[in-house]
């Protein structure tokens, strides 16, 4: 299949992401999107390389469903280790031992909790912490502000962070969506160089906004400015800028990555990109503002 059609089962998609990508302003959007992102992801390394990679992403984004979505009256959907690990491996994109390693760096920095539940104390619960949970709230309420750009927020024009039973309801709809989410992901398969590297996603924000910044023409950038500004190696971030230039999605000109060109193609990928993060914003914030509170999944 065309890696750049929208004609796919992914994800059961209220409004097609075909109708963002051609509405009117949707340039201008992804740019605000891209620049409000890096808001938030530059000078934070140590934040942006736990899940700045597409298993660690949605082990991330599968912790905060699970955390969303528990009752505590059922202990089927409580949040414990156990319980994150099968979710994550069904979805194909991490092994147990993996998902236990990325919950341990998380508790060691303190954006997880792992605490004993009240009245069973064998059991323990993983509890994100309000740091991780107001980062993910000012994420989400950057793809809501984009939604409502384009005039199709059931909550009107948005800015900022969500308040926190939105971002609870929101996060609470993405559990049922997490195999198709992974699924989106995959689809793209041109913006893999990114997606699959620690930090690749941090990396293609910022060309992204440093050819905007020079008129879509060559840029003078560099594997140890981008070094810099990621928290990885010279020789991680070259191995990520050949990877993406063997496929097609920029040009460099000179050695040391100094003076890089995005292509068509890395538009026209990156576009399709957001365009689909739209479509599943817009799908996840109309079922978190329908659905009546304490639904089951």
């Amino acid at each position: 299949m065309d890696q750049h059609t929208f004609e796919d089962s992914a994800v059961a998609f209220r409004v097609p992401p075909f109708e963002f990508l051609s509405a009117p302003g949707f340039a201008q959007t992804r740019d605000r999107l891209i620049a409000g992102k890096l808001a938030l992801y530059e000078g934070n390394h140590l934040f942006n390389r736990l899940i700045l990679e597409e298993g660690r992403f949605l082990c991330y984004l599968a912790a905060l469903s699970l955390h969303a979505g528990q009752d505590m009256a059922q202990p089927s959907t409580w949040l414990t280790l156990g319980r994150l690990q099968r979710e994550v491996t069904e979805l194909g994109v991490a092994s147990r031992n993996r998902v236990e390693a990325q919950v341990s760096c998380l508790r060691k920095y303190g954006f997880l909790t792992q605490q004993p539940h009240a009245s069973d104390r064998r059991v323990r619960l993983l509890v994100p912490s309000a740091t991780l949970l107001a980062r993910d709230a000012g994420i989400l309420g950057l793809l809501v502000t984009a939604v409502s750009d384009f005039g199709r927020s059931p909550i009107g024009k948005h800015s900022g962070p969500l308040p926190a039973d939105l971002h609870r309801a929101m996060r609470r709809a993405t559990l049922a969506h997490l195999p198709g989410l992974s699924r989106l992901i995959r689809r793209h398969l041109l913006l893999a160089p990114f997606f699959a590297h620690d930090c690749g996603y941090m990396i293609l924000l910022l060309l992204l906004r440093d050819a905007r910044e020079s008129g879509d023409s060559m840029f003078p950038t560099g594997y140890q400015r981008l070094a810099t500004q990621t928290g990885v190696s010279r020789t991680h971030i070259r191995r990520i800028i050949e990877a993406a230039r063997d496929a097609g999605l920029l040009t460099t000109a000179t050695r040391g990555g100094h003076d890089i060109c995005l292509t068509s193609s890395m538009w026209h990928a990156a576009d399709r990109w957001f365009a689909d993060n739209m479509a599943l914003t817009d799908l996840l914030l109309h079922e978190a503002t329908t659905r009546p509170a304490g639904a089951a999944d």
